[in-house]
């Protein structure tokens, strides 16, 4: 069942680091996510036309969208994280050079001037006492708060979109912390680095120069819309994606991450929250792929012989996991799954098709076949399987927790909604 020798393998379509110099996507670096070249492989092999809609319920930073756009194909997004649905909104947005010309230099102003930012001295935004490490030095968030606070008096909505953009990428580049898989983690020398208003500023003038050069590049001629919110609830509520005819999504892995806690720093910034409480009713909305919520148990295990195999193991195997509460997640997981996969079929037309990228786990020293769970799951639903196919194999991490197991697979799970 599962083809080793897919056509898409090691070739780099399940990676998102090329786009770090692509126009657009290099708006605001974005590590989850698979290549461009990915949807154009997909939209070629499904012989999409330029009246079909194409959709992604777990849109991310959106890569499905704007390649779609920028192809000149309708698209539309589903994206619950308040932040990456801002930005894959952003980045499809046209604006007239004139128009970044015009206000560059009050922008510019203003950051030099500063505001005080709401962010000083809460949490770990910033340095305060009794705290030895702190994502960002008090003149980047001042700088940033200024930016910010000129942003709301540009009238043009995508402008003032783009520019808030520009804003949070650049503080993130100027943060004494970086992404790095499931977390923050402080880059060599943070506190000798010296961020400051000055490399702020020099940031900044590098990413407004690239949004103008792509503006005129890479001009988007068909809007994508995205759609903000849970999408267990969008789909079973809107009528915008009836009949599509193509989707291309990856929903988060089951790998315990909460992608909330990820991005916590560009939903603070641009306001996007107010407090931990909104941060924690967030990770409510989310697929049940982490432990860091209460969320509602699961009441569904009927998920095909390998689901049961795979529990069976597990749960034979607690003393060897890092949290209690894993074979719930991963039973709720796959609930969420099923019930995802149920609703795309009644927004699916005749010969839809899904693909569907995902990672194989690790618990309990056995790698959980996600891909091929995900395959029973989906005949469950209604789907055809058309193949699972091998994008890649990742290097696992190494932890405590499943040392024997030294690779993950990455597939690529094609379904369609007609037998042929």
């Amino acid at each position: 069942m599962i083809n080793d020798n897919f056509f898409l393998k090691n070739a780099g379509y399940s990676n998102y680091e090329d786009t770090t110099s692509l126009p657009r996507h290099r708006w605001y670096y974005y590590k989850e996510g698979y290549s461009p070249n990915f949807v154009e492989k997909a939209i070629e092999y499904a012989g999409i036309s330029k009246n079909d809609l194409i959709i992604d319920p777990f849109n991310g930073s959106g890569t499905t969208t704007l390649t779609s756009s920028m192809l000149g194909y309708k698209s539309i997004g589903i994206e619950v994280n308040p932040f990456t649905s801002f930005l894959s909104d952003a980045k499809v947005k046209n604006v007239e050079v004139s128009q970044l010309d015009r206000i560059e230099d009050k922008l510019l102003k203003a950051v030099n001037t500063g505001s005080n930012s709401p962010l000083l001295k809460f949490s770990t935004f910033s340095k305060k006492e009794n705290l030895d490490k702190w994502l960002f030095n008090d003149e980047v968030l001042k700088s940033f708060e200024g930016g910010w606070q000129f942003s709301n008096s540009i009238s043009g909505y995508n402008l003032r979109k783009i520019i808030r953009l520009a804003l949070i990428s650049t503080t993130m580049q100027n943060g004494n912390a970086k992404r790095d898989g499931k977390c923050l983690r402080y880059r060599n020398n943070w506190d000798r680095n010296g961020f400051n208003k000055d490399t702020f500023i020099e940031s900044l003038l590098l990413n407004i120069s690239n949004i103008k050069d792509d503006l005129q590049i890479a001009p988007i001629s068909v809007k994508s819309k995205i759609l903000r919110g849970d999408s267990r609830n969008i789909l079973k509520s809107t009528n915008e994606i009836n009949d599509f005819k193509l989707c291309i999504t990856s929903p988060p892995y089951l790998n315990t991450f909460d992608y909330t806690d990820i991005y916590r720093p560009e939903l603070f910034l641009g306001k996007f929250i107010r407090g931990s409480q909104k941060l924690y009713d967030l990770r409510l909305e989310t697929i049940r792929s982490h432990i860091q919520a209460k969320w509602q148990l699961p009441t569904h295990n009927d998920f095909g012989l390998l689901f049961q195999q795979t529990m069976k193991h597990i749960n034979e195997n607690r003393d060897n996991l890092m949290h209690k509460n894993i074979p719930l997640m991963i039973q709720a997981y796959f609930e969420d799954m099923l019930n995802i996969l149920k609703l795309l079929k009644t927004k699916a037309s005749k010969n839809a098709q899904v693909w569907f990228v995902v990672s194989n786990s690790a618990y309990a020293g056995l790698e959980v076949p996600v891909d091929l769970i995900i395959g029973d799951i989906a005949t469950k639903a209604g789907w055809y399987l058309k193949e699972i196919g091998v994008l890649r194999y990742v290097k696992k991490r190494k932890t405590k927790y499943s040392p024997e197991v030294k690779e993950l697979r990455e597939s690529v799970i094609i379904l369609s909604n007609s037998k042929f």
